[in-house]
């Protein structure tokens, strides 16, 4: 992409710093991460990016080309905004306030997110940062899009004001803001998408795991879901359901664990079909989604929706399909109008471009 111009201040460095992290994909174990179970999750080669470059005007210019998004914050706006936002995700864990008033829009999230880091006490006070944010992610498909946008704009920004951030330190500070985006972030997004690889994840630790080759695996758009990340959770909590299918879902990731590294194609179909039952049962799969679901079983494939799925509309966001070769994937894709891509997973995690 091209550059974003404006006046440098005279004392500011020429360059431009950028960095680039992954998206993932739960690929089994959504929602029951929340309740402290195992889930695994794999970095995908589609990325975020963050520019971050110094300008003469104090403070911040954040442009998000995705969202049509140019605005400018004051270091003290940034720090009162921080301020609020904390405060307000603070009345939502009292049930004072609905999630969806945490935070306005995406510009004062992203914003936020800086103004609560120690960054702004490297900022000088004659010259302000432009940071400006793009990404090839399906946002809102579970692919951790925010946290993917999160990461790479703080790791650039304090890669570019001479404190790089250790990936620890980057998942601590990504995972705050993933509170006020999600209400409750169990820190899986950050920690896949800024070390990269296959990981299972639980109660904020995780563990890397290599895998066999991933043939005829795909990941399909159903498009964006109605309903957020957050309200899909806060749905399936006031369900109140047995811990015996928060117990299922963590055999079934074992499972699929065994399966990946096994390099089985048979038992990785079997899991992700028994997977897909559990995610019906806890009522975030789509009527539409699950109609496409089984007409890729009937084809001797399997798939199930990678993240939170949707308790509203006929969207479920991304989902990944096994066992299919990749004309029928074609061909099941065109007759739903759905879109596909093949699943490529990421390695490498933040990468800071030189």
């Amino acid at each position: 992409m091209t550059a974003p111009q404006h006046p440098p201040s005279p004392t500011a460095r020429s360059c431009i710093t950028k960095v680039r992290v992954p998206g993932k994909v739960i690929l089994s174990g959504e929602h029951a991460v929340v309740y402290g179970t195992k889930a695994l999750a794999c970095a995908i080669q589609h990325y975020a990016y963050a520019y971050v470059l110094d300008i003469a005007k104090p403070g911040l210019r954040l442009t998000i080309a995705d969202c049509d998004i140019e605005q400018h914050y004051g270091p003290q706006a940034l720090q009162q905004l921080a301020r609020e936002t904390q405060i307000r995700h603070q009345e939502f864990t009292q049930s004072r306030l609905p999630l969806d008033q945490v935070v306005a829009n995406p510009a004062d999230f992203f914003a936020a997110a800086l103004g609560a880091s120690v960054a702004l006490d490297l900022m000088k006070p004659n010259h302000g940062l432009h940071v400006d944010l793009t990404s090839d992610l399906v946002v809102g498909g579970g692919m951790g899009s925010s946290a993917a946008l999160v990461a790479a704009m703080l790791g650039a920004v304090f890669k570019h004001l001479g404190e790089p951030l250790s990936k620890l330190r980057l998942i601590a500070k990504t995972t705050q803001s993933e509170h006020w985006q999600h209400g409750k972030s169990s820190g899986l997004d950050p920690f896949v998408c800024i070390n990269g690889g296959l990981h299972e994840y639980q109660l904020g630790q995780g563990q890397a795991h290599g895998m066999g080759a991933l043939n005829c695996s795909f990941l399909v758009s159903t498009g964006r879901p109605q309903s957020s990340t957050g309200e899909c959770v806060a749905a399936v909590k006031k369900r109140a359901l047995e811990a015996r299918i928060w117990q299922q879902f963590a055999q079934v990731e074992a499972d699929m664990l065994h399966a990946l590294e096994q390099g089985s194609a048979l038992d990785l179909n079997n899991a992700v079909m028994q997977n897909h039952r559990l995610l019906e049962a806890i009522g975030v799969v789509p009527a539409a989604v699950s109609k496409f679901i089984q007409q890729v079983e009937r084809s001797g494939g399997a798939a199930k929706i990678c993240g939170a799925g949707s308790v509203a509309g006929e969207q479920g966001g991304l989902v990944w399909v096994v066992g299919v070769e990749l004309e029928l994937m074609a061909a099941l894709s065109q007759v739903s109008g759905y879109t596909y891509r093949p699943m490529v997973p990421d390695i490498q995690g933040v990468h800071y471009v030189e």
